[in-house]
């Protein structure tokens, strides 16, 4: 089982370099992954979390961590297509792309904060038409010396577009979300699918469905929420949403994502305080070694 690690960009960490300084700790104890998560505003749920604490910029923190890594990879979980313009993203992603050496992982979704959408002068009823445009669109700019687009929502032709990312024919699109049109846009899009809090016994029957109609190698990640505990949790291991049990428990919910045909595990400490974070990244370090 691989796993990867969420950086609390989400959690109201103080500074860029704390982000970086886990990046570097989960490189070195072996870790596949490092993560970051995308809000432009503090909207709905992230406001209450959050407060008057930052929520670090996504691409930014992993152009850093590109900068003082060189094996791990770096995803996003997830990037908001509707947010976005697909040229200036994906230049910015070959970019990150040619500077890693080939390390991103795409994660992309739509989101649900419909407050951040109206901030944006985004239509929330037409984010999921958006981001198919969008995915459409990147893929042409990253393979075609001149992309021609011509869509309902952007247009761009005979204008040479580089550069072009190291991962061929691109950085591998991890689609996010667990609605049956999240499930399609895999089908249509994605080389993964990325979810968040899923059991192990209700991602199962979607990674079949996945595997059956797209690819019998497609990625298939989760994130998940973690909290290691002294004593043991009475629910079924098959059945927790998040991680969540003793380091016992825990390496049987890996077990239980292994055989439900999950490739990584991406562990979410959901704290903004490093030392929880660090313990966590060497306790599951030991675990999984």
């Amino acid at each position: 089982m691989k796993l990867g690690f969420s950086l609390p960009n989400n959690q109201g960490i103080a500074h860029v370099n704390d982000l970086v300084t886990l990046a570097v700790e989960a490189e070195s104890l072996g870790y596949h992954s490092v993560w970051v998560s995308e809000h432009l505003f503090h909207a709905t749920y992230v406001a209450s979390r959050l407060g008057d604490a930052p929520y670090h910029e996504a691409l930014t923190i992993l152009t850093a961590v590109a900068g003082a890594t060189s094996k791990v990879r770096l995803g996003t979980s997830v990037l908001v297509l509707p947010w976005h313009h697909p040229v200036q993203l994906a230049k910015r992603v070959a970019s990150l792309d040619d500077y890693s050496g080939g390390r991103v992982s795409l994660g992309v979704g739509v989101a649900q904060t419909e407050d951040e959408f109206e901030n944006l002068g985004v239509s929330f009823t037409h984010r999921g038409r958006i981001a198919d445009e969008m995915l459409t669109a990147m893929k042409i700019l990253w393979t075609e010396r001149y992309p021609i687009f011509n869509g309902k929502y952007f247009n761009f032709n005979d204008l040479q577009f580089e550069p072009k990312p190291v991962q061929k024919p691109y950085p591998p699109l991890l689609i996010g979300g667990t609605s049956r049109r999240a499930i399609e846009r895999v089908v249509e899009h994605g080389d993964g699918w990325h979810t968040l809090s899923q059991s192990p016994q209700d991602i199962a029957p979607v990674v079949n469905e996945l595997r059956q109609r797209k690819s019998d190698t497609i990625d298939v990640s989760v994130r998940s929420m973690t909290t290691i505990m002294d004593r043991s949790w009475d629910r079924p291991v098959e059945e927790r949403v998040t991680m969540k049990g003793t380091l016992e428990e825990l390496a049987a919910m890996l077990q239980a994502y292994e055989h439900a045909g999950v490739d990584e595990v991406v562990l979410d400490s959901h704290s903004r305080d490093v030392e929880t974070n660090r313990h966590i990244l060497r306790s599951f370090a030991d675990l999984n070694g």
